[in-house]
């Protein structure tokens, strides 16, 4: 079963998951998600892009989630976004679809993954929304994202051993966004950063427990 089939029934989906959390999305967007959706199915059929595949939970727990974390990251016109490990797009694509203005990377070392990001982008033709293919450790010492990012996100497993990249991409002021499952451990080495708050929520339909672990540099002694 494809979204695009059952349109009507997706978008209220969306909608109503959406709208729990405060987030008004326009017919624009809506449209724009729906799309999304339906090329991560019909591509899916064909490369590994994501194990959730019925569309009530691609509904809730890909694009809800992500827009979840318009709570955390900073949005002013014109501030940096990078989704670190973004795979098939979230949360950084449904975020910059919620906030045009954003410019975003997403960074993505899997050439099949980063084809159907660029596919995606494309279609629904995102300006300043960039994929690069390389891994955080290459990125880091590339001078012309020093500083550049005033939030940086990523869904990504084993968060720690990424966090000692992170720090000199981070813009004064910046914010590192962790999408996780449970809190954050007290003992873990932040690298130079520290916790500034923990966002929990219950997402719709019963689909599960999340957490936004939000980190800032830590303040000088």
């Amino acid at each position: 079963m494809c979204p695009v089939h059952q349109e009507g029934r997706w978008g209220k989906v969306l909608l109503e998951g959406a709208a729990e959390f405060g987030i008004g999305l326009t017919a624009r967007q809506v449209s724009e998600l729906t799309v999304y959706a339906h090329e991560l199915i019909a591509w899916n059929s064909k490369i590994n892009l994501t194990a959730i595949r019925h569309p009530d939970q691609i509904a809730v727990k890909h694009f809800v989630d992500s827009l979840v974390c318009s709570q955390a990251i900073m949005t002013p016109p014109g501030h940096a976004l990078l989704d670190i490990g973004t795979g098939a797009g979230f949360p950084g694509l449904p975020l910059k679809i919620l906030y045009p203005e954003l410019d975003l990377i997403l960074l993505e070392p899997s050439q099949k993954k980063t084809a159907f990001l660029r596919h995606l982008i494309g279609t629904l033709d995102l300006k300043r929304a960039t994929v690069l293919p390389k891994r955080i450790q290459d990125m880091v010492t590339e001078p012309e994202y020093q500083g550049r990012f005033a939030s940086i996100v990523t869904r990504a497993l084993g968060v720690g051993k990424l966090l000692r990249f992170i720090p000199p991409l981070l813009s004064k002021p910046g914010k590192v966004i962790l999408c996780r499952t449970r809190p954050l451990e007290d003992r873990m080495d932040l690298c130079g950063l520290r916790k500034a708050k923990e966002i929990e929520y219950e997402l719709p339909r019963g689909y599960g427990h999340r957490v936004l672990t939000v980190l800032e540099p830590a303040l000088p002694t």
